[in-house]
Order: C-alpha cells, then structure tokens, then sequence
C-alpha cells in the first residue's frame, strides 16, 4: 500500500495480490510453456504456492519506521481460509480474520490440480470452504459481504474503522 507520493504506507503483502499472481503464473505456463529462471512459470507458482500456505513464521522489521513484527503465512490452515494480512501485530489488535473479497475458490481448484502435490487436497478442501463462507458471510436478503469477516463468516469491525463490519470498499470486489 503506497501514498500518492510512492512511500509506502504498509509493506506487507496483500493477500489476494499474491492470489492473482500465483494463478497468472500458472495461465502463462499453461499458454507459453516454461523457460529458464523466472521464465518458468509452473516453477514460479509452486513456490509462491508453497510459501503463501507453508512458509513459516518471520520476525523482523517492517515499514520505513522499522516496525518490529512477526509475518505468518498468507492462509491460516486450520480454517483452510486466506488471512486479511499475516501481520501478527494485526493478529493481537483485531484478531486472525480474513477479507470476503479475497476468497478465490476457482483459483483454489486450479491449485488442487496444479499445484504443490502435497497441497493439492488443501486447495480442494480450500475451495470448498470459501463457497461455503461465501453463505455465511453475506447479508441472507441482499447478498452483500462485509469488508472483513471473522472466519466464521460473521462481520469484523477493524479497531482503526469499526465500518469494515458492512458492505464497502473491499467488499465491492467479493465474487
């Protein structure tokens, strides 16, 4: 997340960001094949498929102010859900949750038939998960999601905007 100037207000991941990426990796393979080095797509998405689920905890510092901080993987495995952010600095104010918008199960199938093998029924159970999230979580007359949501699908007012508990910004995007 950048400022209009370029500095960066949040140097961590976007979640759905890397969604999108790994997917588009797996597309370029599947249409041009694969090369050498970061031309190899299929490579490519495997890794950054393996690091979004599997990749261990990090402890560092973050931002231009150096904020101390420990950065979890991107989907926490026991909900088989894609977090709003692997910041465990965010975990401790507002709780490990997640964001309707970035629930992608088509992707997830994609991933159950091309991805990490070991992973492979991961993504399957993940796809499923997220459709079935997608009942819980939106209004049962409107259809609208929240912004955020806990991973029961009920809304999550953030401690900066109690306004991500309804249908907004980052909800506009929820497929």
């Amino acid at each position: 997340q950048m400022r209009p100037d370029g500095t960066a207000i949040d140097e961590n991941p976007a979640p759905d960001a890397e969604e999108y990426f790994a997917t588009a990796l797996f597309f370029a393979s599947h249409r041009w094949g694969n090369g050498k080095g970061i031309y190899d797509y299929r490579k490519e998405a495997l890794g950054l498929l393996d690091a979004m689920k599997n990749r261990k905890a990090i402890a560092g510092a973050v931002n231009a102010n150096k904020r101390k901080t420990t950065l979890h993987s991107l989907f926490n495995t026991e909900h088989k859900m894609v977090r709003f952010t692997p910041d465990a600095d965010n975990f401790s104010k507002n709780g490990d949750h997640t964001d309707p918008s970035y629930h992608l199960p088509a992707f997830y199938e994609l991933w159950a038939a091309w991805g990490p093998e070991a992973d492979r029924a991961f993504w399957a159970d993940a796809a499923k998960v997220s459709r079935d999230f997608f009942v819980k979580t939106t209004h049962p007359k409107t259809g609208l999601a929240p912004d955020y949501a806990n991973f029961d699908g009920t809304p999550k007012a953030a401690s900066w905007d109690a306004g991500t508990a309804n249908f907004r910004y980052d909800a506009f995007r929820t497929a």
